[in-house]
């Protein structure tokens, strides 16, 4: 069933950006009379998302569209335990809408009225996927006060990981702390002596990354630690991004970090070519997707990628994701058996697969308290190269992964990456947690009733 986004009739002022990290259309279930578990009744089980489907961030579109994508898949196999998944997902414009012409639910849009809806109005077993930091710490405090679980929020913000005050809250990406972590090593292992410069989002976004740049011992000058508000550029009063770039160049920054999102990445890199300026570029896992960037200009950049290469034929995961996507004509119509995978579309299959495992292992009689239980007992099997476990004490998600480089693509903009080596590098946001290094991948085995 599709519908229009729906509004809550309390306006909320419009909060900073912030990232996280979806179809034209809006899917979702008839709003569910509340229960003894609300969203669940005899035959279905209602979830919900906020994400952006216009405006700045909607280039984020393919992951929460992924994410249905698997679980009509499994509908139309049966469900799991009885019931069939309903996914409600609103546009939330990235909790910008007040300030973004292109978006296109309301002015008055935000995450926590959209988070309303799916609430009172829907009532949502619980949020899984919603998209962006700013946004989804807008909502915390609402969801945790109605005993909402708040599941697999996509941004790497470290904020997702105090099972002690929020204990239904669980990220699910690699943070931008450890994600920093490990873009340190790198750097001092191959770039020794290099410049560094460092372009990052002014929110939890880039002070998270930063901050894992530094805690795995990178030095980088206060003149070259530079930021962009993405609400200035949006509204046009600012030149952030072209001065940034500039004072990087003047400085002689040869290797530049970005934790950007991926207009403004596409943005910097525009930018820096128009200067006939060219470092090394090494860009956050959230704005390096190269279908989402769109520019040949990303050719050679580097990345942290946690999800297995879309060409990797001895992934099983691949194919599967394939034949899920090929499935699904409501979601993307125009994906062909020669379609490039993209990352965005691995990473929403691979949260959807988490929570398929989770539902699969509370068997019917599904509770709220029951399901973090659950959560927190067993290592999910996802798409993921790295282990997505939690614990009562870790409710950070995937810990790590390995460098990828964006490949080029002759004179079209790139729409895969490579392997760098074969370096596996897991760690936690503490700065005293060590990186650990493995140098073979443990292909996680499809559930059978998944295939």
């Amino acid at each position: 069933m599709i519908r229009k986004a729906k509004r809550a009739t309390t306006l909320v002022s419009a909060v900073a950006l912030s990232l996280g990290m979806v179809s034209t259309g809006l899917l979702a279930g008839n709003a569910n009379a509340a229960t003894a578990t609300p969203g669940v009744t005899a035959k279905t089980i209602t979830i919900g998302a906020t994400v952006p489907f216009s405006g700045i961030a909607a280039s984020y579109a393919p992951v929460s569209a992924a994410a249905n994508a698997v679980f009509t898949y499994i509908n139309k196999h049966g469900g799991i335990n009885g019931r069939t998944i309903k996914y409600d997902r609103l546009d939330d414009c990235y909790n910008i809408a007040a300030v973004d012409a292109k978006c296109t639910a309301g002015a008055s849009t935000t995450t926590l009225s959209q988070t309303q809806v799916l609430v009172a109005q829907d009532h949502v077993f619980a949020t899984v996927g919603a998209l962006g930091t700013a946004g989804q710490d807008s909502v915390r405090s609402y969801l945790k006060s109605n005993g909402v679980p708040q599941l697999f929020v996509n941004s790497g913000s470290a904020d997702w990981d105090q099972p002690s005050a929020y204990p239904n809250l669980f990220g699910f990406q690699t943070s931008y702390v450890a994600e920093g972590k490990i873009f340190a090593r790198y750097i001092k292992a191959n770039f020794a002596g290099k410049t560094i410069g460092f372009i990052g989002q002014n929110d939890d976004f880039g002070a998270n990354g930063y901050l894992g740049l530094t805690d795995g011992g990178l030095s980088i000058s206060s003149a070259n630690h530079l930021g962009y508000s993405t609400a200035d550029a949006i509204t046009g009063s600012s030149s952030d991004l072209q001065q940034d770039v500039l004072t990087l160049k003047t400085n002689g920054a040869q290797v530049v970090v970005l934790d950007s999102v991926p207009g403004f990445t596409t943005g910097i890199l525009e930018v820096a070519h128009a200067l006939s300026y060219s470092p090394q570029w090494i860009i956050s896992s959230v704005g390096s997707d190269p279908t989402s960037v769109a520019t040949p200009l990303e050719a050679g950049a580097l990345s942290l990628d946690y999800f297995p290469a879309v060409t990797d034929k001895a992934d099983p995961w691949i194919p599967w994701v394939r034949k899920v996507l090929l499935a699904d004509k409501a979601d993307f119509p125009t994906f062909t058996a020669s379609s490039v995978i993209t990352g965005n579309e691995l990473y929403g299959a691979g949260y959807a697969v988490g929570f398929a495992e989770a539902l699969k292992a509370e068997g019917r009689n599904v509770t709220r308290a029951g399901f973090v239980k659950t959560m927190e007992s067993m290592t999910l099997n996802t798409p993921a190269i790295v282990p997505l476990k939690f614990s009562k004490n870790n409710h950070q998600g995937l810990l790590g992964g390995l460098i990828v480089k964006i490949a080029a693509n002759g004179t079209a903009a790139p729409t895969t990456a490579t392997l760098v080596g074969h370096n596996i590098y897991s760690t936690t946001n503490t700065k005293a947690s060590p990186i650990t290094v493995a140098t073979k991948m443990d292909i996680t085995p499809i559930p059978s009733w998944l295939k």
